[in-house]
């Protein structure tokens, strides 16, 4: 049993690699991306991820009428999902976004821990006038706080497959909490089911 777990974790991650090499696109430009009535995107890696990781939900967002300029995939230094120093860098660079694009805010699309450096920056840093807008995936939302932010819209999505980050940890008290099954963690940012929620949650 433990073996076929593993080896399905494996064919997931192989499968969502070899996507990354068809779906990659440049996440951001200097433009006013708020030009367009929207708020820019902030997609948020987790532990030991990167702002590519997002390759198959930045195509799903263009398919949606959002450009390239309207997204922005951080890349954090430290890839151990510390939430003190994550947020920092976080700040910076949602900073960085609202100065190049005119917006005054961000919408926030995060998978695993991002979703906590992200709740943490809200929190600790006044990131919340920032934000207009939160998505999480699978992420340990309660590591940092029982309840969604006020003022802000919270979605925590989280599948009952996901064997890495435990589901007691993901919904939010106020927030628009979605379980679904059959989706692995890594899968979260692939999954097409996924991103239909995702989208309606930009609305």
């Amino acid at each position: 049993m433990r073996k076929s777990i593993v080896l399905r974790c494996v064919l997931t991650c192989l499968f969502f690699l070899s996507s990354l090499s068809l779906l990659s696109i440049p996440a951001g430009a200097e433009q006013a991306a708020a030009a367009n009535g929207r708020n820019p995107i902030v997609l948020v890696h987790g532990i030991g991820g990167a702002g590519f990781n997002f390759a198959s939900i930045e195509r799903a967002l263009i398919n949606e009428g959002y450009s390239r300029s309207d997204l922005y995939a951080i890349d954090f230094l430290d890839k151990s999902g510390n939430n003190i120093t994550n947020s920092r860098q976080l700040s910076s660079y949602i900073d960085d976004v609202l100065r190049k694009t005119g917006a005054s805010q961000v919408d926030i699309i995060a998978h695993s821990m991002g979703g906590a450096n992200t709740l943490y920056y809200i929190n600790n840093l006044g990131g919340g006038k920032n934000i207009g807008k939160v998505i999480t995936l699978g992420s340990p939302n309660r590591l940092v706080a029982r309840s969604a932010p006020t003022g802000i819209a919270y979605t925590s999505i989280y599948s009952t497959s996901d064997l890495i980050v435990n589901n007691a940890l993901s919904p939010l008290n106020g927030a628009n909490n979605i379980r679904i099954f059959g989706v692995t963690h890594i899968g979260l940012l692939i999954d097409r089911g996924v991103q239909s929620h995702i989208m309606n949650a930009l609305k």
